[in-house]
């Protein structure tokens, strides 16, 4: 069995499923997203993160965008943009945060943080 990497269809995989993961997650913990005040999402590339913002009509200054600097790190990359985003001021104390991460293997997943 050949296994290929096909970016077309990872790209409509993800901007179809990660906005339904953000309305789910909202759901689940009783929220709608004027309650939330950041996203920090997989950093897997610019145009699938601003498709995705623009599908859910995340304000761009809600949402964190910034692999310039370290590009897809995988895994890591919600953390890094973490702590580039505690670093820089753009999360406070007491604010809402949700996560979400999405790729390897066509998996998913998101939480919500207070910090």
């Amino acid at each position: 069995m050949e296994c290929l990497l096909n970016g077309e269809q990872v790209f409509n995989f993800t901007v179809d499923r990660v906005p339904k993961l953000i309305d789910e997650t909202l759901s689940k913990n009783s929220m709608k997203k004027e309650h939330i005040d950041y996203y920090v999402f997989h950093q897997a590339n610019k145009f699938m993160l601003n498709t995705i913002r623009k599908i859910c009509g995340i304000a761009k200054e809600q949402f964190y965008v910034r692999i310039e600097d370290t590009g897809n790190t995988t895994s890591s990359t919600i953390p890094i943009a973490l702590k580039q985003c505690l670093d820089g001021h753009k999360i406070q104390k007491g604010q809402r945060v949700m996560i979400a991460g999405f790729g390897v293997g066509l998996s998913w997943a998101a939480t919500i943080l207070k910090f």
